[in-house]
């Protein structure tokens, strides 16, 4: 599943149907982040890999490496369309919840 979601978003990327929500484009504005080229780049031309995934929300967080060698996470909805919810540069924005350097597992909170 992982791999055949990743394809199908790049060919959305491709087919220029991938959206970009409202959120992404306010918090590109406002920060860092990955831009549309880094993203296609990301998901097309990279080795990406899904991190996480909640099923039940059609979600998923696809770790992958810009073209300059930046770490990068997408936050793609694929259902019912293809769409990027947000997009950061953890090592940015929230290097402190990730529990390894390469930004992919995600540190658990102690109970």
């Amino acid at each position: 599943m992982n791999q055949r979601l990743i394809e199908e978003l790049c060919a959305a990327a491709d087919a220029d149907t991938l959206i970009y929500s409202p959120h992404y484009q306010r918090r590109a504005r406002r920060r860092p982040c990955p831009q549309e080229r880094d993203i296609v780049y990301i998901l097309c031309d990279d080795a990406p890999k899904v991190i996480e995934e909640r099923t039940e929300d059609s979600v998923c967080l696809i770790w992958g490496v810009t073209a300059d060698g930046r770490v990068g996470h997408i936050l793609s909805e694929y259902y019912p369309a293809y769409r990027v919810a947000t997009a950061y540069f953890p090592s940015e924005t929230e290097p402190y919840k990730w529990a390894d350097s390469e930004y992919r597992i995600r540190r658990r909170a102690v109970e």
